[in-house]
């Protein structure tokens, strides 16, 4: 009984617990359409994307579809929530799918932001990521810990965007598996001799208890 009770407490020295944080709502499009997202368009402003035709969840998987054209040039999908609160010394990052079909990649351009409502303070979610990979469509992980120890317990907006420059369209953005995860902090370990002598001490425990019996 005692090696699994060891293992574990391994398990709590050497890893940090990843906490799924629920901020956000429908990050996967699972419900096949947009609720708790709306659209922008730069022509009208702000559109349901249920209904409006520049946005569509499409395939098997429920991804999340932009399109411009050339009225709407720039359209925007975006959500307004409360970021959640850190606790002393967690961790927070952003995880997505994202796949960029446009006409032009020299011209045309993406972006994908997560700032506080008054736009005083952006992440930049796509900072490093090369065209080729979001062209391709990736997986992009970005770790925001700055950004929730200044605006944890907030409201904040999650945007991504599409513009159209080179005069050709439709440009295509896709999204998909939207999340948020805090990290609990990692335990300080223990000195790697004390390990090994408990484990030892375990040992000889055991061959011991062989022996008594």
């Amino acid at each position: 009984m005692k090696r699994p009770v060891l293992i574990g407490s391994l398990f709590l020295l050497l890893g940090s617990a990843a906490i799924e944080a629920a901020p956000l709502q429908n990050g996967d499009f699972s419900s096949g359409n947009f609720t708790g997202w709306q659209g922008d368009l730069i022509s009208v402003g702000t559109v349901d994307p249920d209904t409006d035709t520049h946005y569509s969840v499409v395939g098997a998987n429920q991804v999340a579809q932009l399109e411009n054209d050339e009225v709407d040039w720039i359209a925007s999908l975006f959500q307004d929530f409360t970021l959640d609160t850190l606790a002393p010394g967690e961790t927070m990052d952003i995880n997505f799918w994202i796949k960029w079909t446009p006409t032009d990649s020299d011209q045309d351009q993406i972006s994908a932001t997560l700032s506080d409502v008054g736009v005083t303070d952006t992440v930049d979610l796509l900072a490093g990521v090369a065209d080729s990979d979001l062209t391709a469509g990736t997986n992009v992980t970005r770790d925001i810990t700055a950004f929730a120890q200044n605006w944890g317990g907030a409201n904040v907006e999650l945007m991504f965007t599409i513009q159209d420059y080179d005069f050709v369209i439709p440009d295509q953005l896709q999204i998909d598996d939207i999340s948020f995860t805090r990290h609990a902090p990692v335990p300080t370990p223990t000195p790697l001799p004390l390990l090994l002598a408990a484990l030892g001490g375990m040992a000889v425990h055991g061959r011991k208890k062989k022996i008594d019996t």
